[in-house]
């Protein structure tokens, strides 16, 4: 199964203290499993592990996509047009940038599951090509 990754699943999968961090870990521990790290996310992640955790973990992070845990997803330039269709259309959920390039990359990909822990914007948020984003969390 294809699965878009959300900055908020990565964050709880490295916090141990977090409340879902085992089931996160199971989840990412599914043999059938490909999971889509959007590159948009990189910043994002990277900037909270640090000042939450430190530059080990971030270090940690950084070589899991070295490793190929997760298929790194580039951004092109038609996920810009729909980023900004995006944010325009839901201007009053303060979506954010890296949330509606996920949108933009998941539709391009023609992937509706997302592990996130913001239920919040996505579950609000209608795909094209779906009916809405399964959320795994």
């Amino acid at each position: 199964m294809q699965i878009i990754l959300d900055t908020s699943a990565v964050i709880g999968l490295m916090d141990k203290k977090y409340i879902k961090h085992e089931y996160l870990k199971k989840i990412f521990m599914g043999k059938d499993n490909l999971y889509i790290l959007p590159s948009t996310t990189i910043g994002e992640i990277c900037y909270m592990l640090n000042s939450r955790f430190g530059n080990k973990i971030e270090l940690i992070f950084l070589q899991e996509i070295i490793k190929s845990s997760f298929q790194l997803e580039l951004l092109k330039d038609t996920d810009i047009l729909r980023i900004i269709e995006v944010l325009k259309k839901y201007d009053t959920l303060d979506i954010g940038y890296v949330d509606a390039s996920i949108v933009a990359i998941a539709e391009r990909l023609k992937i509706n599951k997302i592990l996130t822990l913001d239920r919040k914007h996505f579950e609000i948020i209608i795909p094209r090509g779906f009916d809405r984003f399964d959320i795994l969390i």
